[in-house]
């Protein structure tokens, strides 16, 4: 009887190892996966900061007489959305990332966004600030631009997962700056005809 228990000690010990080392090797592979897909999203976030940026320089070299440094914010920021190009690049990528990746809906889907992108928040901004800043010199100006455009790209993301997931990342507050100028940008100008029915509830 002794024996016997000892016997099923050993295998309840085994079992539960096995489930512990099961447990593991579960954690890790969805690790490794996470990490494949995060650094899978970071180069497709990188090349699609550099395009834009590409579409916004000639965008801008297209209206070069019209912009100098007493150009305001929403002066640039109105060549730069009133693109199509520029507004199909930014709805096209959030649309494709939103299908490619598992990122669920409202607040889990929110959170996702969040993880992915805010690693590469500096990188997406980095050649935006670089174009504008071959049109002005103001530092304020090229932040502010960079911040918009970078809130934009998130919303647009989180509106393909609907209103919850949108209204997590407004009350997140890591958005706070791009949201701050995105609200005072669209208030009686034209460029709220291109952020119309996709941001609006940002500016709300």
């Amino acid at each position: 009887m002794v024996q016997w228990g000892v016997k099923k000690r050993k295998n309840n010990m085994k079992d539960t190892f096995d489930l512990y080392e099961w447990n593991n090797k579960r954690r890790l592979k969805e690790f490794i996966i996470n990490e494949d897909e995060e650094d899978q999203f970071a180069s497709e976030f990188d090349n699609f900061a550099d395009d834009l940026a590409d579409e916004i320089k000639d965008e801008l070299e297209d209206n070069k007489d019209k912009i100098n440094e007493v150009a305001t914010v929403v002066g640039i920021l109105g060549y730069i959305l009133l693109s199509n190009t520029v507004a199909n690049m930014l709805s096209k990528f959030a649309k494709k990332q939103f299908a490619k990746r598992d990122w669920g809906k409202g607040e889990a889907a929110a959170k996702k966004i969040y993880d992915f992108t805010h690693k590469n928040e500096e990188a997406f901004k980095a050649p935006i600030r670089r174009v504008v800043g071959m049109f002005t010199k103001d530092d304020k100006k090229k932040k502010m631009i960079s911040d918009i455009l970078y809130a934009i790209m998130i919303l647009l993301m989180a509106g393909q997962a609907g209103g919850d997931a949108v209204n997590y990342i407004k009350k997140a507050g890591y958005l706070k700056g791009g949201l701050y100028g995105l609200k005072s940008l669209v208030k009686g100008t034209e460029v709220a005809q291109i952020l119309k029915g996709v941001v609006q509830d940002a500016v709300t």
